[in-house]
C-alpha cells in the first residue's frame, strides 16, 4: 500500500503521540522540567523518586521509538496506536484526572490533552481499519 496516500488524520495521532511521549520522557528524566510542567517549580524529589521517574522516562522514550516505527506503516501497524490509546493514554488520563480531583487544578491541561489524544488515537485505529478494508478491496479488484 502506498504510504503517501494514507490520510493525514490517520497519521496525526501518531505524530501527537510521538511528540507527547518524547516531551514527557525528557521531563521525567529532568525533575526540574517535570516540576514546572506539573505546576510545582520547587519540585525536588529524593533519589528513590528520581529513579522511579527515570524508569518512567526510559519507558516513555521506548514508546516514542515504537510509535516512530508504527508510523512507517500506520495501516498495517495500527494495533500500536490502539495499544497507545488504551491502556497507555487512557491510563494517563485516569491518573491526571485523579490528580485534578485531589486538588491539583493546574493539571487540567493534562486531563484535556490526554482525553483528546485518546479520542484521536481511537479514531485513527478505526479509520486505519476502514482504509485497510478499502485497500484490500481495491487490490482484489472488487472496487
Amino acid at each position: 500500500m502506498n504510504r503517501k496516500k494514507i490520510p493525514f488524520f490517520i497519521k496525526l495521532p501518531y505524530w501527537l503521540g510521538i511528540g507527547a511521549d518524547a516531551f514527557w520522557s525528557f521531563a521525567l528524566l529532568i525533575p526540574s522540567v517535570y516540576g514546572a510542567l506539573i505546576g510545582d517549580p520547587g519540585f525536588n524529589p529524593d533519589l528513590r523518586y528520581r529513579l522511579i521517574m527515570a524508569v518512567g522516562g526510559v519507558l516513555m522514550a521506548g514508546w516514542t521509538i515504537l510509535l516512530i516505527w508504527a508510523l512507517r506503516d500506520p495501516i498495517e501497524r495500527r494495533f500500536i496506536i490502539l495499544l497507545t490509546a488504551f491502556p497507555v493514554v487512557f491510563g494517563l488520563f485516569v491518573v491526571s484526572l485523579i490528580s485534578f480531583i485531589a486538588g491539583n487544578t493546574g493539571n487540567i491541561w493534562i486531563v484535556v490533552k490526554t482525553a483528546i489524544l485518546f479520542l484521536l488515537m481511537g479514531y485513527s485505529y478505526y479509520a486505519a481499519g476502514k482504509f485497510s478494508e478499502k485497500g484490500d478491496a481495491n487490490e482484489s479488484g472488487n472496487l
